[in-house]
């Protein structure tokens, strides 16, 4: 029997906290034609890792990212991007293989508030279950509201990859370069105008904000790209 198909959402932070960002320096707001568009990763002077999804089909022209502010509109310092490479294999139907890296225009000055996060080694291990994440961005609080103007970041837990399976069944499929975190019992997620930003854990970018259905709903964890088992095109765009 088919099942009804719950709405696909580009993940915000539901159930989160306002947090500062000299305590989340890699994060920054990612600005298409003036507006919040995504978040992303500091991992270089010149480089940010994000969502694919946020970038494909958009000249590298109409992008710039906003730096060292806890606010996505104001403060900080304002980088153009030069150049934008999708992942090759990057899939628009089922968002596989969801990451970019974007190349900036002017070097970052690293300090309070600006810094790159680590990366994971290339082939690290499978996430442990239960492990707990940190996932940040200035994406809605809640479900139909505009973005947050503050930053906010939330604590997730990693769940078995074959029990999210099962639960986006009927959605979409769940493939190697994704992982899911949440809490099954709903109310802590990523939701719209998070894409493309950080999920981390011990100092290192374990993965990115990519997809996922409903707003924090109870049995539908957030899905994401995981860096680790992308880290080869990480290091082929920026040698890192």
């Amino acid at each position: 029997m088919h099942k009804e198909r719950l709405p696909l959402r580009i993940p915000a932070i539901i159930g989160g906290t306002e947090v500062s960002i000299e305590d989340y320096p890699y994060q920054i707001a990612l600005i298409r034609n003036g507006k919040l568009d995504c978040g992303g990763s500091i991992i270089s002077p010149n480089h940010v890792v994000t969502a694919a999804h946020c970038v494909v089909d958009h000249p590298a022209s109409k992008f710039s990212i906003r730096a060292g502010s806890s606010f996505s509109k104001s403060g900080g310092v304002v980088v153009n991007v030069s150049s934008s490479a999708v992942h090759p294999k990057y899939d628009t139907a089922t968002f596989d293989n969801d990451i970019a890296i974007m190349t900036l225009a002017e070097r970052l000055r690293f300090g309070p508030g600006i810094g790159p996060v680590g990366l994971p080694e290339d082939g690290a291990r499978s996430l442990s279950i239960g492990a707990k994440v940190v996932v940040s961005g200035w994406g809605s609080v809640q479900e139909d509201r505009l973005d947050s103007p503050t930053l906010q970041a939330v604590t997730v837990s990693v769940v078995n990859v074959d029990e999210c399976r099962a639960s986006d069944s009927d959605v979409g499929p769940i493939a190697e370069s994704m992982f899911c975190a949440g809490a099954w019992e709903g109310g802590k997620d990523a939701y719209h105008g998070d894409s493309g930003g950080p999920v981390v854990a011990n100092g290192v970018l374990l993965g990115v904000v990519s997809w996922g259905y409903g707003c924090a709903m109870k049995g539908y964890p957030g899905v994401y790209s995981s860096t680790a088992y992308l880290r080869g095109f990480i290091a082929q765009m920026t040698g890192l």
